[in-house]
């Protein structure tokens, strides 16, 4: 190994490191050919899923599909992101601190004094490349379903970033079941396809039609040899969480418990797993936190089965992940395909329903808040801050907040010669954060550039 390798590979990330070492990833030789077909990436981000949420990171949800890819791959236990969605977004698709990349906020907080400021502009500013069009300009086909949140213009949408095809929302979130919005900021839902305003179609529901248009647009791909970039960006589990009865209803039970005994828990199986130190101690709620006991039964109830339905949701969206694997297998493009799988942030702490003006917003927008049908379609369902914080256990708090459990989320990169790399308790325990992704893919690809390191 030559000294300068050495000084590189001590600078490196763990998830550039990564990229490194997956030698059958594709690298350029110095003639530029490469020494083995570069890989196919898939990247598929969760919305407000907290630490713990995925079956394989010690929640209750069924996720058979996701903890597949993580027992073949690695699971990083010291991953960190930033508590906003959009500024996560920025970096994850740039690589680039997200105030460089014009989106240091989301639109819907943004005070009148950072209106226009350096950094606010709430889009993708002119020659913020995101890793779409890295990869395009290496001869990848980019593809795009889910949401996108990250500049509304015309020139803002994903066409304009690198992206052959997509179909995106433009918006913080929107219904899962019908096209409309799931709070007063927005008019609408605002789904996009390639560039035009689009109408979703009749049995739509946000995780099936997500994987069913990416599948659509992988499917009429020449067989050219040329790989792939898909980028999914899932709703689930943000506001409104809403799943089908299937699978929520194995859940009624699960969390009769209350949001303490659930934290609990999941910290006693974070300690067994390794995910955190044994002699690790749970952080106190903070005291603005009600207490289980509290709430009235019908409180109890209704809450309880918030937390089903929210796990139902993040079950139904690894069934659909589940369907792309096996469409996947079905091309024999599985093998020589690199899944990374986030979230965004922790989880959603807020409650839209008891609101001012919500009663009212609510029946003009025929959405109810009832327990026999909460989750289905027309419903309005949310797991609040308590529930939040069992979610982003072993961390304290969740989504909005710079502390462990708005920042600190699950990472599982996965795919050929992704594999070994963990500590010896089955965990990559170093520390990585969110810009590291975009080189992590550009070095599976084979298209950093080795002497200017641009990326």
């Amino acid at each position: 190994m030559s000294v300068l390798l050495s000084i590189l590979l001590t600078r490196l990330t763990p998830l550039m490191l990564i990229g490194l070492l997956t030698a059958g990833s594709g690298f350029a030789q110095p003639d530029g050919t490469l020494d083995s077909p570069p890989p196919n990436v898939v990247l598929i981000l969760v919305d407000d899923a907290g630490f713990m949420d995925f079956g394989g990171y010690g929640g209750e949800a069924k996720t058979p599909h996701i903890d597949s890819l993580a027992n073949a791959g690695v699971r990083f236990s010291n991953y960190h992101t930033s508590p906003l969605c959009a500024p996560s977004r920025a970096m994850l698709l740039t690589g680039l601190d997200n105030h460089r990349t014009g989106v240091a906020t989301i639109p819907e907080v943004l005070l009148p004094e950072q209106e226009e400021m350096p950094g606010y502009s709430m889009r993708l500013e002119p020659g913020v490349e995101t890793v779409a069009e890295r990869l395009r300009e290496s001869g990848y086909r980019t593809y795009m379903t889910g949401k996108w949140h990250l500049g509304s213009g015309p020139t803002d949408l994903p066409d304009r970033h690198g992206f052959d095809r997509s179909f995106a929302l433009d918006a913080s979130g929107a219904d899962n079941w019908e096209q409309k919005s799931y709070m007063p900021y927005y008019d609408t839902a605002p789904w996009f396809e390639d560039g035009e305003p689009a109408t979703l179609p009749e049995g739509f529901y946000s995780s099936k039609f997500l994987i069913d248009r990416m599948i659509e647009y992988l499917a009429v791909e020449p067989d050219d040899g040329r790989p792939f970039f898909a980028y999914i960006a899932f709703q689930a589990v943000h506001i409104p969480i809403q799943a089908p009865r299937q699978y929520t209803d194995h859940y009624e039970g699960v969390y009769d418990v209350g949001w303490q005994a659930i934290r609990e828990a999941r910290w006693q199986r974070a300690r067994d797993s390794g995910l955190i130190d044994k002699g690790a101690r749970l952080a106190p709620p903070h005291p603005a936190l009600r207490q289980w006991e509290s709430l009235t039964d019908p409180e109890r109830r209704i809450y309880a089965r918030a937390m089903a339905v929210n796990a139902g949701m993040l079950e139904a969206m690894d069934h659909y992940i589940g369907r792309l694997i096996a469409y996947l297998r079905g091309r024999r493009q599985f093998e020589n395909t690199i899944f990374i799988i986030a979230s965004d942030n922790g989880p959603e702490f807020n409650d839209p329903v008891h609101q001012r003006i919500m009663e009212v917003w609510m029946r003009l927008n025929d959405y109810t808040y009832e327990l026999e049908t909460l989750g289905e379609k027309g419903s309005l369902a949310f797991i609040g801050p308590e529930w939040a914080n069992a979610a982003a256990t072993p961390g304290k708090l969740f989504k909005f907040y710079a502390s462990e459990g708005g920042t600190r989320v699950p990472l599982i990169v996965s795919g050929p010669g992704v594999s070994g790399l963990a500590s010896d308790n089955g965990w990559m325990d170093a520390l990585t954060f969110v810009s590291d992704v975009t080189p992590t893919i550009l070095d599976f690809a084979g298209t950093r550039d080795s002497a200017t390191g641009r990326s």
